[in-house]
């Protein structure tokens, strides 16, 4: 998927658990109804990911509005190793379970990279936007990767 990220470069891709959608530098993944998001399957939507974006980077939102409930083992599994190549996340909920879930999520399996929830699909999106060819949130990645610490910017 190498030049993404120029207007209108638009790429998609639908797997058995997610479809994936790149536009102008920013990955929307929209998970279907799944009744219970376990590791085996929190694996399978990484591995997805990984092929359709292949070396690339992006700032992502992931649409968990169909998802019903999830593992520990999911969770811890896609705030740490899940989130290779996500220099930021933004989690799309509707209900106020998601909503606990999400915010869950992101308060006790600390996420690597900058995450939020949101309600709302385009404020996700504008959001995101910011993190778009983000030399230093790449860096960041690749160096939190392998125990690194510094600053920057």
């Amino acid at each position: 998927m190498a030049n993404l990220g120029r207007k209108n470069d638009v790429e998609t891709k639908d797997s058995k658990y997610v479809y994936f959608r790149c536009e102008n530098g920013i990955l929307e993944c929209y998970v279907k109804e799944i009744e219970l998001l376990d590791l085996p399957i929190a694996k399978a939507c990484v591995q997805d990911r990984l092929e359709f974006i292949q070396s690339d980077s992006y700032p992502s939102m992931f649409d968990i509005t169909k998802v019903k409930k999830s593992t520990k083992e999911a969770r811890d599994f896609m705030a740490n190793e899940g989130n290779e190549q996500v220099t930021a996340s933004a989690i799309l909920v509707t209900s106020p379970v998601l909503r606990m879930m999400a915010n869950f999520y992101i308060s006790v399996n600390k996420p690597k990279n900058p995450s939020r929830m949101f309600t709302d699909k385009r404020e996700a999106l504008e959001w995101l936007a910011q993190f778009k060819g983000s030399l230093c949130l790449l860096l960041l990645s690749f160096l939190s990767k392998t125990n690194l610490l510094f600053t920057c910017c």
